[in-house]
Formats: C-alpha cells, sequence, structure tokens
C-alpha cells in the first residue's frame, strides 16, 4: 500500500511467479479486492520477469519486474 498522509493512493500485490494460472487468479482476486475499497483503477504486480499489463473488470493491472520497479520503474 501506498499513501500520501491518510489516503492510499497505490496498491502493490507481489507474486514471483505469475506463470501458474491459481497463483496468477489468487493474487489479481486479493488485488482487485483492495482496489475495490480504496477506490483505485490501477495496481501493481511485481514479479520475478514477467513484464506487462491487462484489464480486468474494467481496472488496470500492471505486472513489473522486481528490478524494474527498484530501478524507478
Amino acid at each position: 500500500m501506498i499513501k500520501k498522509g491518510l489516503k492510499v493512493t497505490g496498491l502493490i500485490q507481489v507474486c514471483w511467479d505469475v506463470g501458474d494460472p491459481e497463483t496468477k487468479r489468487r493474487e489479481v482476486r486479493g488485488l482487485l479486492k483492495a482496489m475495490e475499497e480504496f477506490k483505485l483503477r490501477e495496481g501493481l504486480v511485481l514479479t520475478e520477469d514477467f513484464e506487462g499489463e491487462e484489464k480486468v473488470d474494467g481496472r488496470r493491472i500492471v505486472y513489473m519486474p522486481l528490478w524494474k520497479w527498484l530501478l524507478g520503474g
């Protein structure tokens, strides 16, 4: 969770390998639930080496390798 003051401005989920469909489904489901709770349209999933994005239920899920995020995205 990323906060600015008391307001949640971003959500980050960490999943080493999104190659397994069940793991990906579980991680995305949790992220979508949190996005709904905090009224956010975008969430980030940090991965080992997968990069991409997808739309789920009108929300944007961005997948980014951890090393890239650490270097500033």
